[in-house]
This record gives C-alpha cells, sequence and structure tokens, in this order.
C-alpha cells in the first residue's frame, strides 16, 4: 500500500467517524427522528444515514420505533420507522461532588434513573477519602444492577473546582482546599471504568447549552449558585475560561459590601453569604454537611412563602444581578441561565433577573433558570454528559 493510499484510508475512517458521531448526536439529542430527518440535518443522503445507521441497530446502542402520531388533517402514507436511542442498550454512571450534594446516579441511555445514591460526606477535605467513598458507592450500583458489565459505558463526574479535562486532574478547588489531584486516574485504577472529569461550571454549560434551557445557543452565561458562585461562558459557541481559569470563578470578584467596604461576591452573594447572615459567627462551628442542609431548608422556606428568608435571598440574589449586569451588558449573551441549589429560589431567581434588566436599561436578555439540575444534585446534567460522552463523543 502506497503513502497515498494510507493518506486515503484515514481520510475515510475520519470522514466516517465524524459523520457517525454526527448522526449519534442527532439522535441523542434530538430523537426520535426517521432517516429522512436525520440526513437533513447532518447533511448526508438517506442512503448514508442507512448504513451508519444499520450498525448502531445491530449493536443494540439505537432502534426502530413506531412513527409519531399523525398531525390532523395530514394524509396518511407508507409508514416509517423512527430511530431513537435504546434505553437497555446501556448504562453511564453520573457523579456530582459538590458542597451541597455527593450524589452517584446510574441511568439508561435515555437518562431514565435505574438507581442512585447520596454519599452524605461530612468534610470534602480529603481527596483520597473522597475519591474512595465514590469508588466504593459506584462499585455497590455496578454489583447491584449491572449484568453485563460491557453495557456499561463509563462515568461523567463534576466538581466544584478548576479542573484540566484533557488529563482530568483537578488542578486546583478554592472551595475544596485541593491541590494537583490526579482525579481520573485515581478513579479509573479503581473502578476500571472510563471516567470523564470536568469543573461544575464546565458541566453545567455543557449541559444547559446541549439539552437544557439554553440548547443550541452559541452565547450564554451559566451562574452556577450554591454555597459558593461560579460561572460558565460560552462565546460564538466556544468556552472561555481565560488565565488561570479566571472566567469560571466569579465568587472571588472584589464588590462593596453593605457597610462600604470592599468584600467577595460570594460573601453577599452565595448560599455561604446568606448563612452567614442567618447565623453569623455560629457558621463557624458548622460542618460541610450541616451548612449544606442548611442551605436547602433555606430555599425551601422561601419556596414556601416565609417573607424574611425571601428577603435575605433577595439581598443576595440582587448583588450578583447587579454585579453580573456589567458583563451582560457587553458580552450580549443570548441566555443567562442560573442554575445550581439557588436556582430553585423564586426570591433570589427573581432578583437576579431583575437586577440584571435594570442594569441594562433597554438592553434585552433572557434569563432563565436551570433545565436540567434540580435543587440538590446534578444527576441529570452529569447522566447526560456521560451519555453525550460515550455516544457520539468519541469515535
Amino acid at each position: 500500500m502506497t503513502m497515498d493510499d494510507m493518506r486515503q484510508d484515514r481520510t475515510h475512517a475520519s470522514l466516517g467517524n465524524r459523520n457517525r458521531r454526527a448522526v449519534m448526536e442527532e439522535i441523542v439529542l434530538r430523537g426520535p427522528l426517521s432517516r429522512t430527518e436525520i440526513a437533513a440535518n447532518v447533511g448526508l443522503t438517506t442512503a448514508s444515514i442507512s448504513r451508519i445507521t444499520s450498525p448502531l441497530i445491530d449493536e443494540g446502542l439505537i432502534r426502530e420505533v413506531p412513527m409519531p402520531d399523525r398531525e390532523p388533517g395530514t394524509r396518511p402514507g407508507r409508514p416509517s420507522a423512527y430511530l431513537d436511542i435504546a434505553p437497555e442498550g446501556g448504562q453511564v454512571l453520573g457523579v456530582g461532588i459538590g458542597r451541597t450534594f455527593q450524589t452517584i446516579t446510574l441511568t439508561n441511555l435515555k437518562n431514565q434513573v435505574i438507581s442512585g445514591t447520596d454519599l452524605k460526606l461530612d468534610s470534602l477535605d480529603d481527596p483520597d477519602m473522597v475519591v474512595e467513598r465514590v469508588a466504593d458507592g459506584c462499585r455497590r450500583l455496578i454489583d447491584r444492577h449491572i449484568k453485563d458489565r460491557e453495557r456499561l459505558l463509563g462515568g461523567f463526574l463534576m466538581i466544584p473546582a478548576s479542573v484540566d479535562g484533557t488529563r482530568g486532574n483537578v488542578l486546583y478547588s478554592n472551595h475544596l482546599g485541593w491541590r494537583d489531584v490526579p482525579l481520573r486516574s485515581k478513579l479509573v485504577g479503581l473502578l476500571d471504568l472510563p471516567m470523564r472529569i470536568e469543573s461544575m461550571m464546565t458541566a453545567f454549560t455543557l449541559a444547559e447549552t446541549r439539552f437544557g434551557a439554553a440548547r443550541g445557543q452559541d452565547n450564554v452565561l451559566v451562574l452556577v449558585c450554591a454555597l459558593g458562585l461560579g460561572a460558565g461562558l460560552v462565546l460564538d459557541g466556544r468556552f472561555v475560561k481565560g488565565k488561570d481559569f479566571a472566567a469560571e470563578e466569579i465568587g472571588r470578584m472584589m464588590v462593596a459590601g453593605k457597610d462600604g467596604n470592599p468584600t467577595t461576591l460570594d460573601r453577599v452573594a452565595s448560599g455561604h453569604g446568606i448563612l452567614q447572615n442567618l447565623h453569623g459567627d455560629d457558621l463557624s462551628d458548622m460542618s460541610l454537611r450541616e451548612q449544606s442542609d442548611a442551605i436547602l431548608v433555606a430555599i425551601e422556606r422561601d419556596r414556601d412563602g416565609d417573607s424574611a428568608m425571601g428577603a435575605l435571598m433577595a439581598d443576595a440574589g440582587r448583588a450578583l444581578g447587579q454585579t453580573v449586569a456589567q458583563f451582560v451588558h457587553f458580552i450580549a449573551p443570548e441566555s443567562v441561565v442560573v442554575a445550581g441549589p439557588l436556582g430553585v429560589s423564586p426570591s433570589y431567581v427573581s432578583a437576579v433577573r431583575d437586577a440584571i434588566v435594570k442594569g441594562l436599561g433597554t438592553k434585552e436578555v433572557n434569563v432563565v433558570t436551570s433545565a436540567v439540575t434540580g435543587p440538590v444534585s446534578g444527576q441529570s446534567a452529569t447522566c447526560g454528559l456521560a451519555i453525550c460522552e460515550y455516544l457520539f463523543e468519541k469515535p
């Protein structure tokens, strides 16, 4: 075989992999779809779609399903099969390690929960202990629910840290006190399972722009509002992390406190800041688990109509919105997404939205709440991203 032949083979293989990923992406994120619809969406012929999807059907990753109900008044014709992800075609693990949640969830390929567990860790200070607890929780779910290990495709873990996504290393975490932790290699060694590690800000932003509140948008700001604050920024379809991940560290920004003295945005607009107003000096005596439980209780009180709690939530949300409005003005995102536990506090979200709108004047922006994460865990985000990772991101 000549060098030209080898180059042509590699080109054909690369093109085939790209086409397969494009088809799988359509089915994962938008299915069920007909072969004709997939062909139109990815720019291939229907015959090509049939060639690509036939082995995927044989592998049990996708399946043919009945055509959705016809619109009233449409003419009957020859029914065509639609293609969708086969739920039983595999399983993925989603792991969320945050200060307000430490969850492991096992789902099928339609992101339907098979089982899950909350680790309820009292401390996250020791990375080796956290890794051991995560690995043990994963093994328990695998042993109980996985009959064919070959069908367990992999896992996705998100963590409030600056992460080298290529190597899966935690570079540093101001929230956890971690430095230079080879997280992926540790977990892969313990589980013998492919793992993707990303920062919480990156994970939430990926989830929201792929299948959440900002799906398909190219300019998005995601605010991750928990005990601490973080942000994910997408401009022109690309992540912007900045030098030393500065774009994610919104909570460290210096702002004026209520007394006029400089402080950090975390201290006035995060869950920790809200708890500081509630508990004062007693907060330092509370464990991580107690702080996590306390902010969730505070959120529920706001949702139940507690006016005093609503006022505290609104003060924090207003401080965040006033600061963020300055950036929204010149980056002009299509959406600002309020994610994380505080994203389900009505007073907090309303205050963020009102402050941004007021700060922008006549300029318009869409401020929405997260579509993929609940008040406690990011299970739908982590499992959804694992499905994307192992079905269409890899060749």
